[in-house]
């Protein structure tokens, strides 16, 4: 599978939030109808995020008040390991949503997977891409 994101942020390069919305943060997901519950914890976040404290307050005050279901999934790249079965998740966009889970320590996000390659998770991160195994 080739991947290539696409960034539909305003104002926030690294991120692709779209606040409060059903619509897709990616092409990758505009197809995936299943939400994962994925633990925070065994997700990568390998790109430094550019964060709009407004919008991470709000998000955290949403989550307080109303149903985390109001918000939209984040994007996260599968990858399995096919000598080991061993999963790895990278999640690339969504950064406002994942900070606001993090500072309320919630120990889940909402997320759609989207199964990628090996030769994908090079191209996008190149030699910091640690061993997968």
């Amino acid at each position: 599978m080739s991947s290539t994101l696409i960034n539909t942020s305003n104002g926030s390069p690294a991120c692709g939030d779209h606040h409060f919305t059903s619509e897709p943060t990616s092409i990758h997901s505009a197809l995936i109808e299943e939400i994962h519950e994925i633990p925070m914890k065994d997700v990568s976040r390998p790109l430094p995020s550019t964060l709009d404290e407004t919008k991470v307050e709000s998000i955290i005050e949403t989550i307080q008040t109303m149903n985390s279901d109001q918000l939209p999934p984040i994007d996260v790249l599968w990858y399995e390991a096919p000598n080991s079965g061993n999963n790895y998740y990278f999640a690339m966009g969504g950064c406002h949503r994942w900070e606001a889970h993090k500072r309320l320590n919630l120990p889940t996000i909402r997320a759609k997977l989207i199964q990628t390659t090996l030769n994908d998770l090079k191209v996008y991160f190149g030699s910091s891409l640690f061993n997968l195994q």
